[in-house]
């Protein structure tokens, strides 16, 4: 009796690292880890066995684009998306929060709800000064609509030059406020007030790793048409969490232009995929 050896061919190793540098106990970043894993492993019947891990690199967003732009070190990123990033990086376009990226919630100072508790225009926010990242899209799209903005490198700084009265406010995404705010005791999250602007949060990838951007837009993909995605979003501690505490219906709106969002990206937004309002997340 011969019996035949088959070789099977060798399933390559996927190698999936994002910047870890100041974010591992974040729990808005722990959201996005977890879907990307849960992503992978909806593509692994398909694309294979996978590793993820966390890499201290990337210190700042600009930082971390440069690393994926040239495929050192780090390989994939979630961030808002931009005209900019787009140009620099391949974005898979799932809106990873569905919308939620966009309402922003302000940080303040202890002891200064009643002085935000008086605004009822947004002439009233464009007069004071709000605090953002040097190198975050959400600077410029403030700028765009006439806000005044002291910015920062780092995004750390932004939390003591709040505290030392370097500006009035600090305006954060929805899934961000509430951490930041239990981690810095004299910052409190402002109950009154909310800007809307479109702002989709999506994984990045390098221009040339088409291979990881389609398995990841096809593990998504497949999230969403088997409603695990949805399932997920909903019953996921964090944005659970985040939704109940931030009590959208009794804030003023104040909804506003985003002038760096690409056609494409605009496409998506007016999909099903993307809440367009605040208010549809009650």
């Amino acid at each position: 009796m011969i019996l035949a050896l088959i070789t099977l061919p060798a399933v390559a190793l996927d190698v999936v690292n994002y910047s870890s540098h100041g974010r591992d106990n974040l729990p808005y970043d722990k959201y996005y880890r977890e879907l990307l894993a849960l992503a992978l492993n909806k593509s692994s019947p398909r694309f294979g066995p996978y590793q993820l891990n966390g890499v201290d690199a990337g210190k700042t967003q600009t930082n971390m684009i440069e690393l994926i732009k040239h495929r050192h070190i780090v390989n994939v990123a979630w961030t808002m998306t931009s005209k900019a990033r787009e140009r620099e990086l391949l974005p898979i376009r799932v809106p990873l929060f569905k919308g939620l990226g966009g309402c922003r919630i302000f940080l303040i100072r202890q002891g200064e709800q009643e002085r935000f508790s008086q605004i009822t225009q947004v002439s009233d926010l464009q007069n004071l000064l709000a605090g953002q990242g040097a190198d975050w899209p959400d600077t410029s799209i403030l700028k765009a609509n006439n806000f005044n903005v002291i910015t920062a490198k780092q995004h750390n700084s932004l939390f003591s030059m709040l505290t030392k009265q370097r500006f009035d406010y600090f305006p954060r995404a929805l899934h961000e406020a509430y951490s930041e705010a239990a981690r810095f005791p004299e910052l409190i999250v402002e109950q009154s007030s909310l800007l809307y602007y479109p702002a989709p949060f999506f994984f990045f990838v390098s221009k040339e790793d088409k291979r990881l951007a389609e398995r990841i837009e096809y593990g998504l993909n497949k999230m969403m048409a088997d409603g695990s995605f949805e399932q997920f979003f909903n019953q996921n501690p964090y944005s659970k969490s985040v939704l109940a505490k931030a009590n959208i219906n009794n804030r003023r709106i104040y909804t506003l232009k985003n002038q760096l969002l690409t056609a494409q990206t605009a496409q998506v937004i007016n999909s099903k995929q993307y809440q367009t309002s605040c208010r549809q997340f009650q």
